[in-house]
């Protein structure tokens, strides 16, 4: 179970029951309980709706069946965001298209899309963002890059230009 705030958890719930009106087949969970939200599944989640075109923080999965592997991510990829994306099967050539194709910031394969460690590069592309979470990434948001270009330098004969320009 998720813990969120009264507020939030009764906005999921919202946005689930009215998907669930839209013709979602609710299989598992998506009550609040105070400030619980029941883990849930969603099946066959209409475009349109919230549970499947906003991003909802909070523990829902969205089944879809499919019968054309390329037509499945090209829907997957029809939304506006793309924090991280998981696709569960065996076949590996499937799961390079997948990775080559989603439109997410990662894909995990056979794991929840949030399965990280501190070392790789953890965020999303689209509206959810284009910052990355990590070590490296956090240390390079407190660096300033600089630049230092020094052409003729020391008994080098001054008269040669710097690419092209004379420098006086």
């Amino acid at each position: 179970m998720s813990i969120w705030p009264k507020s939030s958890a009764a906005t999921v719930e919202k946005s689930v029951n009215e998907t669930v009106k839209a013709g979602t087949k609710l299989l598992v969970g998506g009550k609040q309980k105070g400030a619980f939200m029941e883990p849930m599944i969603l099946e066959d989640a209409p475009f349109d709706t919230d549970a499947k075109k906003e991003e909802i923080f909070s523990p829902v999965i969205l089944l879809y069946s499919y019968n054309d592997f390329k037509e499945a991510v090209k829907k997957a990829n029809n939304m506006h965001y793309g924090l991280q994306a998981s696709v569960f099967m065996h076949d590996l050539n499937k799961a390079f298209y997948a990775f080559e194709h989603i439109e997410a910031g990662g894909v995990c394969l056979n794991d929840l899309p949030s399965m990280r460690v501190d070392s790789q590069p953890y965020g999303g592309i689209k509206d959810s963002g284009i910052q990355r979470e990590g070590v490296k990434y956090v240390m390079d948001d407190m660096l300033e890059t600089k630049v230092l270009v020094m052409c003729n330098v020391g008994n080098v004969a001054m008269a040669l230009p710097c690419h092209g320009l004379e420098i006086g």
